[in-house]
């Protein structure tokens, strides 16, 4: 699991550096998958049209072992619905708490 950013997600040339630019906005307790992971298959639910919860749990259940492959990754368990909802939740609140640039409120 990357700690590091590989890059800034502004200068980022694809999805999943740009993903592990991003600062992680998780508590350190407890955490199992990378963030970057994470947002990713929130993302590739998204547009699988998986938008709740439950949705995106069973996206990644579904497609757990190709992103596997595909990502070279080995995460033998799969994420909850709960597990995003407290990913989504820690990254709100990350987002009300850091100022945009260029972004008027």
């Amino acid at each position: 699991m990357d700690s590091e950013p590989a890059t800034t997600p502004a200068a980022a040339s694809d999805l999943i550096s740009c993903l592990k630019g991003l600062p992680d906005c998780r508590m350190r307790r407890g955490v199992r998958f990378p963030q970057w992971w994470m947002l990713l298959v929130v993302i590739l639910s998204i547009l699988s049209g998986q938008g709740s919860l439950v949705g995106m749990e069973r996206f990644a259940k579904r497609h757990r072992q190709t992103l596997n492959e595909l990502l070279g990754t080995d995460f033998g368990k799969s994420l909850s619905d709960s597990t995003f909802r407290l990913l989504l939740a820690q990254l709100d609140a990350w987002l009300d708490r850091v100022p945009l640039r260029g972004v008027n409120p």
